[in-house]
């Protein structure tokens, strides 16, 4: 019987030790909240689906050309909009910016990679800026350091809105860490331990480590100017 429990406590030590050396910054990704699920909502009953199908979201659908796929499109879009609302816990009409929860759909779960800026794996500030490039048509900082000297700083959470960006500085002084806000206090951002998620600025760790938020100049296109990444 000793022997068994001295072979559990020596199994039990390896484990420990060998995940503390298996991730980018594990002291970091250890004590990260985990991923809000990304799968179908809830209240995704027959009745909804049944809609859905009505208004053209079926595999038939994308094959036939003009009205139809029309409606294929609608109807996708309809779905991720049902998807994402539940996951924010607004109502499905609360999100429409149907270009930004469809970016979001594209990269979620992508994994982290330091400097990284492709599928292969991205960082925060890359995921940023590809996603202001593409669902904003603007071209910002590579950086989270120069992202967050580029905003007009927004001082009251409750001001906050779709697109403005969220900054965090973890275990450092500096900016280390970036998101885009989308509602409901919910942020997407590129997590060093579960990639490109979506997280709440009320969860303990995000606000231990909240250093501000700010809002991209309308208008105002910026060079990228460093390769680098936060």
């Amino acid at each position: 019987m000793m022997k068994k429990k001295l072979l559990n406590t020596a199994l039990v030590s390896i484990l420990t030790i060998g995940l503390a050396f298996t991730s980018c910054n594990s002291a970091h990704e250890l004590m990260e909240p985990q991923m809000v699920a990304c799968n179908q909502p809830k209240f995704m009953n027959k009745m909804a689906l049944d809609g859905i199908q009505k208004s053209g979201f079926n595999a038939t659908s994308s094959n036939k050309a003009g009205g139809n796929a029309r409606n294929f499109m609608s109807s996708l879009n309809n779905f991720l909009n049902f998807k994402y609302a539940n996951m924010l816990g607004v109502l499905p009409q609360v999100l429409t910016n149907d270009l930004l929860y469809g970016f979001i759909d594209e990269w979620y779960g992508t994994r982290y990679r330091l400097g990284g800026n492709s599928k292969n794996g991205i960082d925060c500030s890359a995921f940023v800026q590809r996603l202001y490039e593409r669902v904003f048509n603007m071209s910002i900082f590579r950086t989270a350091a120069e992202q967050f000297s580029l905003c007009n700083a927004i001082w009251n959470k409750d001001d906050l809105q779709e697109g403005d960006l969220v900054f965090f500085h973890i275990k450092t002084k500096r900016i280390s860490h970036v998101g885009i806000y989308l509602v409901n206090n919910f942020f997407v951002h590129s997590s060093c331990s579960n990639g490109v998620m979506i997280s709440n600025l009320k969860d303990s760790y995000w606000q231990k480590y909240f250093a501000g938020a700010g809002r991209v100049p309308k208008g105002k296109l910026n060079a990228i100017s460093s390769a680098c990444s936060m």
